[in-house]
């Protein structure tokens, strides 16, 4: 998957939050425009900050564990505020259905601010593009 130092020019979510696609764009003085497309299925749920300007630096993928010990506090409160699927009363709990039905969890890094996540069953370049709104 090509990522690294891409700009990120945009993201659709479809399938009523299920698919995820980041639309990177390799725009740099002097070199050939090229265009990358990160596509993340199955998704349980994801929270990205401070999208403008974003250089993708890392798509990592992080142990569920690591991931809900980091984000509880996050996913406690969204879980109440906006619904989580498979959220029924705590992280604990949370981790075990994660984990039972395969989910996994990437944290995605940026050069200027951004940051995020995205928890869900596969990553993959998408195939055909899908155009950024």
């Amino acid at each position: 998957m090509r990522y690294h130092d891409f700009h990120l020019k945009g993201y659709t979510v479809s399938d009523f939050g299920a698919t995820i696609v980041l639309h990177l764009i390799w725009n740099y003085p002097g070199q050939t425009k090229a265009e990358s497309h990160i596509q993340f299925s199955g998704v349980e749920c994801y929270h990205f900050v401070h999208t403008h300007g974003a250089i993708i630096t890392e798509i990592e993928e992080e142990t569920l564990s690591v991931f809900v010990r980091t984000e509880e506090a996050f996913l406690s409160s969204s879980a109440k505020e906006h619904g989580l699927r498979l959220w029924r009363t705590d992280a604990a709990d949370y981790l075990c259905r994660l984990e039972g039905e395969g989910f996994r969890a990437w944290r995605i890094e940026s050069a200027i601010g951004f940051t995020g996540f995205v928890v869900g069953r596969t990553i993959a370049e998408a195939n055909t593009p899908i155009p950024a709104r």
